[in-house]
């Protein structure tokens, strides 16, 4: 049996379907707000990346500055500042305007307002500012932002965001001021480490310059009397034959006479040994200052043919090795190719090696000369037995005046800078070097390019 409807229900469920269609308007507002924030999230995100990369791609404060002020006022939709502390306690303004024209006077009010005390202790009592600016002048009211650039509690400078009064800023945009503050300061300590760091390097470049120069002339100031002292010894020596001649005593007995030739000897051994260090420094000088890069690199158009060069190279040598009683090996690779470089240049280095290895070879062991080639380069290999370089000194060897203790067993002397103009020249040739050295064996190996 059916009971009849209560009359109300007709209006309980027309208020219902009223409250379902309220609220639904309701959630609408609600999601369309979450989406706008959102979308406003995301696109200061956007903008705290983009500065982020400017700031770390550049180590120029101002242009660092300059976009972190035009981002900030493209996104923000207002004229934007940032005020700098310079070491006289002045301030340097960086300024950038939605319209792309800021007012002088905003930029007078700025500089007025940032150097207010009370301004700055607040700033220093908290983390920003904002309030409007309020005068009888329409032109005249605005709200502003301030915002602190602090790096180790050390005020670098303030930043400003000036708006209209009818805007405020939200809490994202706040975040996102706060956040490009931080920027800031890193962009100028960055930059003025920079700035720093060049100065000492422009510092040290000047100080070099001055050594190098005093070194060129005190080379030079020694380089002649040296060669006068040569010169000396030779007419003394001269001398001292011919008045031997003169007086008829050919006896070779004489204890004046070996004395004096003695001694003669020492002083033309010495002078030369010091003639040769001079001459080092001076060509060291020479590549290490780059005044012959140029030549150098024009001067690789020597075509050699490595087999017949490579003997008349040992030539010098096969008498001192004899007498040493060391042997030598030669083996080149058959089809060896020509190679175009500096010969002069070319020959001072292998002959260098081969005398290193003269002087450390022990009697009765072998030093062998070996060149072979590759699809890129020609490698020259010249090795010795019976002598092995501890690893701590073979990271050395290529410095300065740098000898291996103990090594010279044929106590020929040396100045320690004949490796060092090895590796040099060999960087204007184009080439390289690398040693190993173990199993009692040493091989210096030389790489020159094909082309």
């Amino acid at each position: 049996m059916l009971t009849s409807l209560p009359e109300s229900l007709p209006e309980i469920c027309s208020q219902f379907l009223s409250s379902l269609s309220s609220t639904d308007v309701d959630l609408k507002a609600q999601m369309q707000g979450c989406v706008v924030q959102l979308q406003q999230a995301l696109e200061i995100e956007q903008t705290l990346s983009r500065i982020s990369e400017t700031v770390r791609a550049s180590l120029d404060e101002t242009f660092s500055l300059n976009a972190v002020v035009q981002e900030l006022a493209l996104e923000l939709e207002a004229d934007c500042y940032i005020v700098l502390r310079t070491d006289t306690d002045q301030q340097r303004l960086i300024s950038s305007s939605s319209s792309q024209a800021p007012t002088s006077s905003f930029q007078t009010k700025v500089l007025s307002l940032d150097h207010d005390p009370e301004i700055n202790h607040c700033l220093r009592a908290t983390d920003y500012l904002q309030f409007c600016f309020n005068t009888n002048l329409p032109e005249e009211k605005f709200t502003l932002f301030a915002c602190s650039i602090n790096h180790n509690d050390e005020n670098l400078g303030n930043l400003w965001v000036i708006q209209a009064t009818s805007k405020t800023l939200t809490e994202l945009e706040i975040h996102l001021l706060q956040k490009v503050a931080k920027q800031c300061a890193i962009a100028i300590q960055q930059s003025r480490l920079y700035q720093a760091a060049q100065s000492q390097v422009e510092e040290l470049k000047q100080l070099n310059e001055v050594k190098d120069n005093f070194l060129n002339q005190a080379i030079h100031d020694l380089r002649s009397p040296l060669a006068n002292m040569q010169l000396a010894i030779h007419m003394l020596e001269h001398q001292l034959a011919a008045g031997r001649s003169d007086s008829g005593d050919t006896s070779q007995q004489n204890p004046a006479y070996i004395k004096t030739l003695t001694h003669l000897k020492i002083l033309q051994t010495e002078c030369e040994r010091e003639l040769t260090l001079v001459n080092n420094l001076l060509e060291l000088q020479r590549l290490e200052s780059g005044l012959a890069s140029e030549k150098q690199s024009l001067d690789l158009v020597d075509a050699i043919d490595l087999r017949d060069w490579l003997i008349d190279l040992i030539r010098p040598f096969e008498d001192r090795i004899q007498q040493r009683q060391i042997t030598l090996e030669l083996q080149i690779a058959p089809c060896l190719p020509t190679i175009v470089s500096d010969s002069d240049t070319l020959h001072r280095v292998l002959s260098e090696l081969l005398h290193n290895a003269c002087k450390y070879t022990p009697p009765h062991e072998t030093i062998s000369i070996h060149a072979r080639s590759s699809s890129e380069c020609v490698q020259i290999e010249i090795s010795n037995s019976g002598v092995e370089i501890p690893v701590e000194e073979q990271l050395r060897i290529f410095d300065k005046f740098y000898r291996i203790p103990n090594s010279d067993r044929w106590k020929q002397g040396g100045t320690g800078l004949g490796l060092t103009l090895v590796k040099e020249m060999l960087v204007h040739l184009r080439g390289s070097i690398y040693i190993e050295s173990g199993s009692g064996q040493t091989c210096f190996t030389i790489q020159l390019p094909l082309r």
